[in-house]
């Protein structure tokens, strides 16, 4: 009964045992929380040519089951209900996130997810999100909370919670030892289903996080080539790159690959040469911009060892490379050790929000370094906000909307197709504004000034395709549309080059692994840890190419 005084009233008294709120709460991880697992398993189940209904029947018993086991460890007095509400409050976020993007919650996507600062996670607020929380997070956890468990002597406690553990120790064997070959057969032909598994995954994958980040004793900083040689073939002429890391963006977007929207119009007159089949390191920013700024391949790549050796930045700058970093969206310790310009979203200008500037905000800076060359090479590094989602519509000012109509909410899963690639597509092409003017920076110096850029996304996007949305999928499950990115140069006066470099492009297929070499090439820095295989420009001529540099660098390194 529910008691009203006045203004104010109580909620029934709900009086249950420990075992009888673990099963309850088990059971709502199995049938609620655990949809996305269920589903996908049992879906998967009933595309076999022939499948026994007792197995599949038996699924979510199994699962209930295991739920049962996994929450009974935290089924201790004054913590079974705290611990209970944060994992409800938590795996409702995680559920949302699986239902509705197709995320899945790995060590990749919580290292992403903790390195991703407050005005990002913020944009994923929408009232969709408030409205879920509410219902499937808020409510339940009102409910443990308001339960009054009634707690018998520890003796007693410890009896009726072994003995809850030990049946269901036992069903789960049982259907475990019935059903194996069926349960062996797919699961092994569907393994990524377990990583939808709450709160198991992210528990596993959490603590794999913290342990890596904060029980881990410091890893001596590794020096990979004390002396990185800049070769100036041409004393006279200094040499500017600029090398721009765009974010999550995809290749399949850009007319230069094909695309039949106009979305590279403004670089269109500048013979830009586009690589059709570039592949990213991983599908995150977390992942993607240390791997392709360190000598580690995507298949030994490790963030911790990348973060305590040198990367390119590091050798390029010891070789005595002029390097600065403009970043626009966190650089991951790339740039750490090298002179970096961090733009202020809170600044008085139209393209800043107080969270997030638009790019076009990174060219002021690099028309300040422009005009203030003073070394013989120099490298300057734009890291873009680019396409990130799920907000695209706040990525381009309102006068750069090409496409229309657009999607202007963060619960981009509820607009149309065509407003959400049209969302996306606007981003592509208002970045494809901001590399021409970089482009026409670069043209705009004298004429004893070497010149080049290069374009490269960290990693792609999901648009809806087969109901996955944004990034950041394990790497072996990710769909294409998240690996497959862009990759543009621009190299002026080199006329012979350009058309070795376009046949290359179209012909052949590269990924991450080749920026840290191809930088190095591009750059003419000399070092122990250059791979010319991996030096795309190796392959139309450059200075790193000459033997006796080769082998003066080895007998030096010896």
């Amino acid at each position: 009964m529910i008691h009203l005084t006045g203004k104010n009233f109580r909620l029934p008294a709900i009086k249950l045992t420990a075992n009888q709120l673990l099963l309850l709460t088990s059971l709502y991880f199995t049938l609620i929380l655990n949809q996305p697992f269920l589903s996908g398993f049992i879906g998967a189940i009933i595309k076999l040519p022939q499948y026994q209904t007792l197995f599949l029947l038996s699924v979510p018993f199994l699962l209930f089951g295991l739920m049962t086991l996994l929450l009974s460890i935290f089924s201790i007095r004054y913590l079974m209900k705290p611990v209970f509400i944060v994992l409800t409050l938590v795996s409702t976020l995680v559920f949302y996130g699986t239902l509705n993007y197709g995320v899945v919650f790995d060590y990749g996507m919580i290292q992403n997810s903790v390195e991703s600062h407050s005005a990002e996670a913020m944009s994923y607020l929408n009232a969709e999100l408030l409205m879920f929380f509410l219902a499937f997070g808020v409510l339940p956890s009102l409910f443990i909370y308001h339960v009054k468990i009634n707690y018998q002597s520890f003796p007693k406690e410890l009896y009726q919670r072994a003995k809850l553990s030990a049946l269901t120790l036992s069903s789960v064997c049982l259907i475990a030892y019935v059903f194996y070959p069926s349960y062996s057969a797919v699961a092994r032909n569907n393994s990524h289903l377990t990583k939808y598994i709450v709160p198991s995954q992210y528990l596993s994958s959490g603590y794999k996080f913290a342990r890596d980040s904060l029980f881990y004793s410091d890893t001596t900083f590794t020096i990979i080539d004390a002396k990185p040689t800049l070769v100036m073939s041409e004393p006279e002429v200094k040499r500017v790159t600029v090398m721009v890391v765009g974010e999550t963006a995809r290749a399949k977007s850009f007319s230069y690959n094909g695309y039949s929207k106009a979305t590279n119009q403004f670089t269109q007159p500048y013979n830009i040469i586009s690589f059709q089949d570039m592949q990213s390191c991983g599908t995150a920013t977390a992942v993607s911009v240390p791997c392709m700024f360190s000598s580690l391949t995507r298949d030994d790549f490790d963030r911790r060892v990348a973060d305590n050796q040198q990367n390119l930045l590091d050798l390029v700058d010891l070789a005595g490379v002029d390097v600065l970093w403009i970043d626009n969206n966190g650089c991951k310790g790339v740039c750490a050790r090298v002179p970096t310009i961090k733009i202020d979203a809170n600044q008085d200008d139209p393209l800043c929000d107080g969270e997030y500037c638009q790019d076009g905000i990174l060219l002021k800076p690099l028309a300040d370094k422009l005009n203030n060359l003073t070394a013989p090479s120099t490298l300057i590094v734009l890291h873009m906000m680019g396409s990130h989602g799920p907000t695209y519509y706040k990525r381009y000012p309102e006068n750069h909307t090409v496409f229309e109509p657009e999607c202007a909410r963060s619960d981009i899963q509820n607009c149309s197709s065509e407003q959400l690639l049209n969302t996306y597509d606007n981003t592509i092409a208002y970045t494809d504004f901001v590399l021409s003017k970089v482009i026409e920076n670069l043209a705009a110096l004298p004429e004893n000034i070497a010149t080049s850029m290069l374009y490269v996304s960290d990693h792609g996007e999901s648009l809806g395709e087969s109901g996955a949305y944004l990034h950041g999928f394990p790497y072996a499950l990710s769909p294409e549309e998240q690996r497959a990115i862009p990759l543009l140069v621009w190299l002026p006066k080199q006329e012979s080059k350009q058309q070795c470099l376009q046949n290359i492009a179209s012909t052949q297929d590269f990924n991450h692994d080749y920026i840290f070499h191809s930088m190095l090439g591009l750059l003419s820095v000399q070092s122990t840890r250059y791979q010319q295989p991996l030096d795309i420009f190796s392959q139309c001529s450059s200075p790193l190419n000459d033997p006796e540099l080769q082998l003066s660098k080895t007998e030096e390194a010896k």
